[in-house]
């Protein structure tokens, strides 16, 4: 490049420098397309400042830009560029703000009054923003691909093949090539030099997709590129090409040998965020409530409707990997995600012994902690509990009933909880303590919307899934995630749902708001208050005959959670929603001896009057003591809370 600004200079002062008018458009739906497009401004400025060459150079969003602008050709021999950076927002369609401008591109590119060279004074490259995860889906950079074949059609001159950019690797390694040859061309182009245009878009001549491109058959393949090219790529293994140097084109997948799902980078965001990575693709990390009820503060809702003790539970997963990419995910989709088992696999005995070694130095660690209590940090190395709900998908793991087997030799109860996705999967577990399923949508619109599956046929899995809940004999449970303006309009599409699966209960809670993320756009608006998750709860009885199965058991106002319980589990008047953990450990025992099965009423427990639904105590132990936050009480002393915020207290915070 550097070379090229040295000619690129020397030409200048002759009559074959030619003026350039560069134009940046950029169409973002988390900021990454505009992040991109600024910084190629900047370098190119730069670049074009150095060789004294005649420019301009502007950037302009896609929300904003005159599409008419780009039919008009430029004064005299000015060479005129359009780079195009835009992200895939759903579907593969583009983000909201630049649809407009693609709709204009489409409609110009079939209408019979607009002539096939309408484009053709303009040079110009597209680049990408998205996740090769939707690769198999057909939606990965579709609209950077449909944008490159607009342009085309009109006779436009590529300068280089579109680029795809997948979230799941390091952008600025798949960026850097590309628009260092971008840099070239337009130095070339300033020079009044000729560059040999692109035809096909064959994007592996840039390093920028050894096995990123699909075979052909999808709709993001057939435009903008060579569709009869034989890419051989596996697209189940598109997350981390970058850093598999061995990964090539036309590598066939039985002879790839099997790589760690947790990459580099993928290691270096989780812990980062405090988890402790176990071998190659589990992980554990310590729960807030953990170190809550460890300070007599309070436990989980757990605690409250099923009797855990949350200073003695684990949260693990044996699977990092997911087939989902929820709005809601409180991890914002660090974690790698895929449809099947593509990755080393580690032995399920060694993921436990190495889980619970690293459970009991987090635990160890909290000695310091002001207002620990001695004897629950003693008793809190005993693991007795595990929740298979850290992140990702536990049952995606190919030996997760041997990882189930091994915790319950050790006397730890399991609650695994699975995104409705491999109903096989599910049909195959041997007994879990309490198995949970998801359901986070009524209706294959709203659960496409939120979940982002990957999975094309998800819907029919999503139904699968609870289906195959249904013939389980242990405690099963249907799992809501209310989510404010996304999820909570359709309640007689979740009653209906509960016929497919009959749990034994209905665990409906607020989403939980994890801060701002590029990976999402939740708000604190479309977190529900403890009221409308009650509200929601009491609505959903009154459809589909529910009420005469299922009643309102249990709360935990802390959570904003409620529990909707089948009426089997009111015994005498009394509800038993908690469990009796050494009859559960006893029951597998003998099942084991004996080939016999046991059911969930075998292992049921009575819930003490404060865990009930209603109670003054609203699911809070009234043998822990609830400390409030001093911005909390402040605000409380202050007057600044409204009647609503006070009442998803059980006193008033100015009081404590």
């Amino acid at each position: 490049l550097g070379y090229l600004i040295w000619t690129a200079r020397r030409a200048s002062a002759s009559t074959a420098a030619r003026p350039v008018r560069l134009r940046l458009l950029f169409g973002s739906t988390t900021g990454s397309s505009e992040k991109w497009a600024r910084h190629t401004e900047a370098e190119l400025q730069k670049h074009l400042q150095l060789a004294g060459a005649q420019a301009e150079v502007h950037i302009e969003n896609l929300e904003t830009f005159d599409f008419d602008s780009i039919l008009e050709k430029g004064v005299g021999q000015c060479a005129d560029i359009v780079v195009v950076m835009i992200s895939t927002h759903s579907e593969g369609l583009p983000p909201p703000s630049c649809s407009h401008f693609c709709t204009l591109l489409d409609d110009h590119v079939h209408d019979f009054r607009v002539g096939k060279t309408a484009l053709s004074h303009l040079n110009f490259a597209v680049l990408g923003f998205g996740s090769s995860d939707y690769e198999e889906a057909g939606h990965f950079c579709t609209a950077a691909m449909r944008v490159d074949a607009g342009f085309a059609a009109l006779s436009a001159r590529r300068l280089l093949p579109v680029g795809r950019v997948s979230d799941t690797r390091d952008a600025d390694s798949q960026v850097t090539p590309w628009l260092e040859r971008l840099s070239e061309l337009v130095m070339r182009l300033s020079q009044g030099l000729e560059v040999e245009h692109d035809p096909t878009g064959n994007a592996e001549d840039f390093g920028l997709g050894d096995g990123d491109y699909s075979d052909g058959e999808s709709e993001s393949t057939s435009v903008g590129s060579d569709a009869s090219q034989d890419r051989g790529a596996d697209p189940a293994d598109l997350e981390d090409l970058h850093e598999d140097g061995c990964a090539t084109a036309g590598a066939s997948k039985g002879k790839k040998e099997a790589r760690e799902m947790v990459t580099k980078r993928h290691r270096e965001q989780l812990t980062k965020e405090g988890y402790k990575i176990i071998g190659t693709h589990s992980a554990v990390k310590l729960c807030r409530w953990t170190k809550h009820q460890l300070r007599g503060r309070g436990g989980c809702y757990k605690h409250t409707f099923y009797g855990i003790t949350s200073y003695e539970c684990m949260e693990a997963t044996p699977s990092l990997a997911c087939a989902n990419k929820c709005t809601f995910c409180w991890r914002h989709h660090k974690n790698p995600t895929g449809t099947e088992w593509k990755w080393k696999m580690d032995d399920p005995l060694e993921i436990v012994a190495e889980g619970v070694e690293l459970h009991r130095k987090m635990i160890r660690e909290c000695k310091g902690i002001p207002g620990v209590k001695p004897d629950r940090l003693e008793a809190a190395m005993t693991i007795k509990h595990c929740a298979l709900s850290l992140v990702g998908e536990p049952i995606m793991y190919p030996r997760i009933n041997e990882l189930v087997d091994e915790l319950h030799r050790r006397k730890i109860s399991t609650f695994l909880v699975t995104n409705a996705q491999f109903p096989e999967a599910i049909e195959n577990l041997r007994p879990i303590t309490q198995l949970y399923v998801s359901v986070d949508a009524g209706t294959k619109e709203s659960l496409k919307a939120v979940d982002r599956p990957i999975f094309t046929d998800f819907w029919d899995r999503y139904l699968s899934s609870l289906k195959a809940l249904e013939q389980k004999q242990q405690r099963t449970v249907y799992r809501l995630t209310l989510v404010k303006d996304q999820n909570m309009s359709d309640i007689p599409g979740y009653a209906k749902l509960v016929a497919l699966g009959k749990p034994d209960f209905i665990e409906i809670k607020s989403v939980t708001f994890c801060g701002e993320s590029k990976a999402s756009t939740l708000t604190m608006g479309n977190v529900p208050w403890h009221e409308e998750v009650k509200a929601f709860g009491e609505k959903m009885l009154s459809y589909e005959n529910l009420d005469s199965e299922y009643e309102l058991a249990c709360e935990h106002q802390h959570s904003c959670i409620i529990l909707l319980a089948n009426k089997r589990f009111k015994i005498d008047g009394k509800w038993h929603t908690w469990i009796d953990y050494d009859k559960f450990h006893g029951l597998v025992e003998k099942g084991e001896r004996s080939g016999l099965g046991f059911a969930a009423m075998d292992y049921s427990a009575l819930t003490p009057d404060w865990a009930l639904y209603g109670s003054q105590e609203k699911g809070f132990d009234p043998q822990e003591k609830r400390v409030f936050h001093n911005r909390t009480k402040r605000r409380a002393k202050e007057g600044m809370l409204s009647e609503e915020q006070l009442r998803m207290y059980p006193s008033n915070p100015a009081d404590s």
